[in-house]
C-alpha cells in the first residue's frame, strides 16, 4: 500500500490507516472490484479503448484536494487540460463531481483502484 501512496517511503502503522483498514486484502476482493466497476467502470473502459488516463487524472485531482493548480502540476499538464479532462470525466461517467456523496464514492473508488487493485479492472 505504501508504494502506491503519495508518501512512498517511511512507516505506517495499521491503526493509522483509516479507511484503508477496511480495504485490506483480506476483505472480499470481488466486492471491492464491483464497487470500483460501479463507480469507475465507464472511465476504465474509456481509458482502455482510447489510451487515456482519466481515472488517474481523477485520482490525482482527489489526492490534491480538488485543487486545480496542484493537480495540474502533479499530472504535469496545463490547468486548462485538467479542466478539459474533468469535463470529459463528468460526461463519460455521468457523475456530478460537485455532489459531496458522489465525490466521496469516486474518491474511495479511485483509492481502491490504485491501492488494492493496482490500477486495473
Amino acid at each position: 500500500m505504501r508504494q502506491n501512496s503519495r508518501q512512498r517511503s517511511g512507516t505506517t502503522f495499521f491503526d493509522d490507516l483509516g479507511l484503508y483498514r477496511i480495504l485490506r486484502p483480506g476483505n472480499d476482493l470481488r466486492e471491492l472490484e464491483g464497487f470500483v466497476r460501479e463507480w469507475l467502470g465507464q472511465l476504465i473502459d474509456y481509458d482502455a479503448r482510447h489510451d487515456t488516463e482519466l481515472v488517474e487524472t481523477l485520482s490525482r485531482y482527489f489526492d490534491c484536494g480538488g485543487n486545480y493548480d496542484d493537480a495540474a502540476a502533479a499530472l504535469t499538464v496545463h490547468r486548462s487540460t485538467l479542466r478539459d479532462r474533468l469535463r470529459r470525466i463528468r460526461e463519460i461517467s455521468d457523475r456530478d463531481l460537485a455532489d459531496a456523496d458522489t465525490r466521496l464514492d469516486l474518491q474511495v473508488a479511485t483509492r481502491v483502484w490504485k491501492i488494492i487493485l493496482g490500477g486495473r479492472r
